[in-house]
């Protein structure tokens, strides 16, 4: 698992060198529980740091309609009437919150009524807001999105990796759509990096025909009515046997590979069954229409519980309702006897694939049985920390990660410091692809 969890995950702390990282929350469809648990995710880390959620699933203003807090100013007043975002926070009420535990919690609420304009807004109107994103005074911006993937979800989302996905073994509509906001975020890469005109073909010595001819084989991967190259896997093998050792093949090969998907499990009912019906359709949607080479990490799980439920009824976040009493130990021996039946059926004993950087840049197969394997090891570590945990520590658990995913990795593999424009991605991704070469 990713970023080892440090004990104990119940308590948390700021990271050493804290700095403004923004996390999207996602899901690619509705009804999975995405608002809850990003106004839940950003309360936990509000005990830590600064943060604020905003709510970019504009048409709905769901994140109002989970906090019962008055608001004066929302995304209305900053499209129509410049506002400036940081002046359109709403700060929890003392009767939300009395002791004060989350005074560092704030949220951007959406317009209180569908608007065409900002509900579906134009590109400057886009720009306009990342930037203003990028300014907000917090040390965490959480994004809750909206469902889809237009424009206005796309440009939002980071570029070196998917952001904070949501899904559960309760709709598997939004297994299959969580998947494809992974193929979409990867290829908006591919096509910056690879794109006609673009600076890398020239760095490492390709051939005029080079630009179509990448181009084309991406148009065919994407395509999902073309089946005549798979997947991207099948693509770098087919461009290996074309172009040898060439080290293009290693920077295409790199851009997957350093590709980042988190994802959370909400309404989690069970191993088995979670594992059945919504982690390994998502891990087998990745392997067989987008790649096995991307790094896959469960963040956690949510449990289904009526809390939840009764909290989005009385608008008040599951975080910020009264202590409940202290949960039933849960009984470990059946989820762990389930563990051993899909170790059994599904896990693939074999060593671990070899790390990119452990020789020189060469082709490599992809090898999709490992990325079963990695979500198995990952549910049995959760499981171990979590077979007594309660919704609270669920959140805890989560949050601990996410602080300490952000703490190791680099920016770009998890929380980015800015939303980068367009023009600006290829400047950070062109020395990675050249370091390839």
């Amino acid at each position: 698992m990713r970023g080892a969890l440090p004990a104990p995950f119940a308590v948390l702390e700021s990271p050493k060198t804290p700095m403004k990282r923004i996390l999207t929350v996602s899901s690619g469809k509705g009804g999975v529980g995405k608002t809850t648990f990003a106004v839940n995710f950003a309360l936990s880390l509000a005990t830590v740091a600064p943060t604020i959620l905003v709510d970019l699933d504009t048409g709905t203003s769901s994140v109002r309609a989970a906090i019962d807090a008055p608001v004066t100013h929302d995304l209305y007043h900053f499209f129509r009437k410049d506002t400036p975002l940081a002046d359109c926070v709403t700060r929890l009420p003392p009767a939300l919150d009395p002791a004060g535990r989350h005074r560092d919690f704030g949220f951007v609420a959406g317009p209180r009524h569908m608007i065409e304009d900002i509900t579906n807004f134009g590109e400057s109107a886009r720009r306009k807001l990342i930037g203003a994103i990028n300014r907000l005074p917090a040390s965490y911006v959480v994004l809750d999105m909206k469902a889809g993937l237009d424009a206005n979800v796309i440009d939002f989302l980071p570029y070196s990796n998917s952001g904070i996905l949501i899904f559960t073994p309760e709709l598997p509509a939004a297994t299959l759509a969580a998947s494809d906001i992974v193929k979409a975020i990867l290829f908006r890469k591919l096509r910056i990096v690879f794109a006609p005109g673009s600076p890398v073909y020239s760095r490492l010595s390709l051939s005029p025909r080079d630009p179509r001819m990448i181009n084309e084989l991406l148009d065919a991967v994407e395509d999902v009515y073309d089946e005549s190259i798979a997947n991207i896997d099948v693509f770098l093998a087919d461009l290996a046997a074309s172009l040898g050792d060439h080290p293009l093949v290693s920077a295409l090969q790199a851009s997957v590979e350093d590709f980042c998907v988190y994802y959370v499990l909400n309404m989690f009912n069970g191993v088995r069954e979670s594992y059945e019906t919504a982690i390994a359709p998502f891990v087998s949607n990745l392997v067989e229409n987008v790649s096995a080479r991307p790094q896959i990490t469960n963040l956690g799980w949510i449990i289904r519980h009526e809390r939840i439920h009764d909290a989005n009824r009385h608008r008040r976040p599951v975080l910020l309702a009264p202590d409940p009493e202290p949960p039933r130990p849960a009984a470990p021996t059946a989820a762990e006897r389930e563990l051993q039946e899909l170790e059994k059926a599904f896990l693939h004993l074999e060593g671990p694939a070899a790390r990119r950087d452990a020789g020189p840049p060469v082709f490599r197969p992809a090898d999709p049985a490992r990325a079963f394997e990695r979500q198995l090891e990952a549910l049995r570590a959760m499981y171990a920390d979590q077979k007594e945990s309660g919704v609270r520590e669920n959140f805890s658990y989560i949050t601990h990660r996410a602080l300490h995913l952000m703490e190791s990795l680099r920016s770009i593999d998890f929380g980015e410091t800015r939303i980068f424009g367009r023009e600006e991605i290829l400047a950070h991704l062109l020395p990675r692809a050249e370091a390839t070469g």
